[in-house]
């Protein structure tokens, strides 16, 4: 288990529930028009245990959510559902990936999140495992990822789900600036999740069914000032600003619309 597991309580990824996920608002990161998530459903035999071997514990006001920083760290539930991750992308055959290039995974009950990362895209998903049920999830990645260097200002969402439209619980996964050293979900009625960050990415699930429509993702620097807010269910490739780099390039939004730096991101640019 790495050090990066003694990471400080804030920016520990707080409980979900084992839920049904329904695939919603996942976008494209780069083409003109969204596009949707796959969404699955396979039989399943039997759900394990959720035991949690040599897995990080995440405290929180209200309970424990299990994460994985790797694929060394993955409890037996939690690889199951990796398993079946990657099951699912080799049948769309989304992203050449594979256990070893797990970047982050959450579990919570028979429910899990995860992303995976290479040198040229990523694949994240989604899965609910709960007992006597069809395992169900989706899935979102880019084989090709133009944009792998640069972000849209401090945060990116890669994936998003929802139990309702434009709220419920939710999963989400992404990635960070290093100027993020915190990143909180608001949900839009007074409650908050605060997502694990690690090496560049962070990953959350929510418990409740409180997230609203107006639900926010909020970011902060070292000092705990608030540098980003953004809305958590506005499409993934809308923008109000554009976004150049470092050679003037537009590589996200609209040219003309009030552009902005983007900003460098590497998977082991640790925030």
């Amino acid at each position: 288990m790495r050090d990066i597991l003694d990471a400080p309580i804030e920016r520990d990824l707080p409980p979900g529930e084992a839920a049904r996920m329904r695939a919603d608002l996942m976008r494209s990161i780069h083409r003109p028009r969204p596009r949707a998530a796959v969404r699955l459903g396979i039989a399943t035999m039997a759900a394990a245990a959720a035991v949690v071997v040599g897995v990080a514990v995440a405290p929180n006001d209200d309970d424990v959510q299990h994460l994985a920083m790797g694929p060394n760290e993955l409890s037996p539930t939690l690889r199951q559902a990796m398993e079946q991750c990657l099951s699912w992308n080799a049948q769309h055959e989304r992203v050449p990936v594979s256990m070893a290039q797990l970047a982050v995974a959450a579990e919570q009950d028979q429910r899990a999140v995860a992303l995976f990362l290479t040198e040229t895209g990523y694949f994240t998903c989604d899965v609910s495992m709960s007992s006597g049920a069809e395992v169900s999830g989706g899935i979102s990645g880019e084989r090709d990822w133009p944009q792998r260097g640069w972000l849209p200002g401090p945060v990116q969402r890669l994936l998003l789900m929802s139990t309702e439209m434009d709220g419920g619980d939710v999963a989400v996964t992404g990635r960070v600036s290093a100027r993020v050293h915190r990143l909180v979900l608001e949900h839009g009625d007074g409650h908050t999740t605060t997502a694990r960050l690690t090496d560049g990415v962070f990953g959350l699930l929510t418990e409740g069914a409180t997230v609203r429509e107006d639900a926010e993702l909020v970011s902060y620097d070292a000092r705990g000032t608030e540098i980003d807010r953004r809305l958590l269910f506005r499409p993934s490739d809308e923008f109000d600003h554009c976004y150049a780099d470092s050679s003037g390039n537009v590589v996200y939004g609209k040219p003309g619309t009030d552009c902005r730096p983007a900003e460098r991101w590497s998977r082991w640019a640790s925030p």
